[in-house]
């Protein structure tokens, strides 16, 4: 797996993607959410060229949520792998709706073996 890698993830925010799940009342598509849609393009991005019980854990995330975007309305998350180093790996990751930019940002991801990482956590 090289760098230069593209891939991209439509979404549609729904309510259990808005801010009134941290005490806002505000139906629209909530930072924590964004940032989830970012890490499942990353991650997705490059599942297909992991070796057989491998997966890829979110180290880091560095991002700007630009704009609000509605209930409803559908936006894409482009992700690139920029850099890798061994089994860590960076992202440049861009979020648009149909009216621009929404988010921005970089994501670190990191490879792991399933079993070995799953078997840490008991």
């Amino acid at each position: 797996m090289n760098e230069g890698i593209e891939y991209e993830k439509k979404f549609v925010v729904t309510e259990d993607m808005v801010a009134k799940g941290i005490g806002l009342d505000v139906k629209v598509l909530s930072t924590p959410s964004l940032i989830l849609a970012m890490e499942i393009t990353c991650h997705e991005a490059i599942s297909g060229l992991l070796r057989d019980g491998e997966t890829t854990v979110g180290m880091g995330i560095c991002m700007k949520h630009l704009k609000p975007t509605k209930i409803g309305k559908e936006f894409v998350v482009r992700a690139r792998l920029t850099e890798r180093d061994g089994r860590k790996l960076k992202f440049r990751v861009d979020a648009y709706d149909n009216e621009g930019k929404i988010g921005e940002g970089e994501h670190q991801r990191f490879i792991v073996d399933k079993e070995k990482f799953a078997s840490k956590l008991k």
